[in-house]
């Protein structure tokens, strides 16, 4: 709880800080009710007694969260967003349904341990730490490069990373466990061991910053290596250079990134991770590059010719579009610099 307000007091406003503050939040949550579960203690009104459930929903999208906007480098999407809807829900449903139907709430947790029966919010329950596995297992498969044998053996931020991995999953697992088969043990075991293996990697990135700051790049090449698995990064150089250059893609206006990278038979997400990786730059850019170019020479070649036209002709589909291109790159108007070359 003392970590979810330190990141948000951070004087750094980050989205990585705001997605750890809730991490630790919710965390704190589920130890403070496994507490309550072991020494007996229950509230009025009940559905307080399950609170913590809508709170286990969101650790799964805030690992992921915390993922994409720190490897990835990406921002929220609509998609992203939607994770976050069963813990919304229910955080909204729960006192609801208490006023509706109060008795739905009567069973107690320890319940599920004690007396081997199982209630709505248990199931709801499992179904919330079984999601977070899935989204673990999606963060591992797509850093998965991370952890070949030879990077392990010479890059210290993968072996961190490794690390992190085989103890959030350990524990993890242990947590899933203890409710299939019931063993209130393993639960505790579960709590005491992610405690520890919490204080622990604190106290190493004290001790030893310089080591923890090489995880994240390590994660971000990994992803970018596992983006482009299997892709022959040479030989797509070459098809997209001959796909510009000679055949002229860029001249289609409805060119599109789905579009491009069917012509090249890979992935829209590796020819964008392909430009980002290689070129240094996005689609659009990379697109409207070639077509400004073009306009350029069409501009030098036919004199008094209209802009409007020659947006067209360079692939661009409107004239605003073209105008904002033109002089991102060339660093005035179409028309500023047709009157400069008519000076020159």
């Amino acid at each position: 709880m003392l970590l979810s307000v330190a990141c948000l007091l951070r004087p750094e406003k980050s989205a990585g800080l705001r997605i750890l503050s809730l991490l630790s939040f919710c965390v704190s949550i589920q130890f403070l009710y496994v507490y309550f579960l072991l020494k007996g203690i229950y509230f009025e009104p009940s559905f307080l007694n399950h609170l913590h459930i809508p709170f286990a929903w969101f650790l799964g999208p805030g690992m992921y969260s915390l993922y994409s906007v720190t490897v990835r480098e990406e921002k929220f999407t609509a998609f992203e967003r939607s994770f976050y809807l069963p813990g919304i829900l229910l955080l909204i449903l729960f006192p609801i349904l208490h006023l509706v139907l109060p008795q739905i709430f009567l069973s107690h947790p320890i319940d599920y341990f004690e007396k081997g029966s199982t209630s709505w919010p248990d199931i709801l329950l499992l179904g919330a730490y079984s999601a977070n596995l899935v989204f673990y297992s999606s963060i591992v498969w797509q850093t998965r490069a991370a952890f070949q044998l030879e990077r392990l053996k010479k890059d210290a931020g993968a072996r961190i990373l490794l690390f992190v991995i085989i103890g959030s999953g350990s524990v993890t697992s242990i947590l899933v466990i203890s409710y299939l088969i019931r063993d209130i043990n393993l639960l505790f075991i579960s709590v005491l061991s992610t405690v520890i293996y919490a204080v622990a990697g604190y106290l190493a990135q004290i001790y030893s910053p310089e080591v923890f700051s090489e995880m994240g790049p390590s994660m971000r090449d990994a992803y970018r290596n596992s983006r482009l698995e299997g892709v022959d990064t040479n030989d797509l150089e070459n098809r997209l250079e001959s796909l510009m250059s000679k055949e002229k893609i860029y001249l289609q206006e409805d060119l599109s990134l789905s579009i491009l990278s069917n012509q090249l038979d890979i992935k829209p997400y590796q020819l964008s991770e392909f430009l980002n990786q290689r070129k240094g730059t996005n689609f659009a850019k990379f697109v409207n590059g070639f077509r400004v170019a073009e306009a350029v020479r069409i501009l030098q070649k036919e004199e008094g010719a209209n802009i409007l036209s020659v947006a067209y002709r360079s692939g661009f589909n409107s004239k605003a579009t073209f105008n904002l291109a033109f002089k991102s790159i060339q660093g005035v108007s179409p028309r500023e610099y047709l009157r400069k070359s008519k000076v020159s």
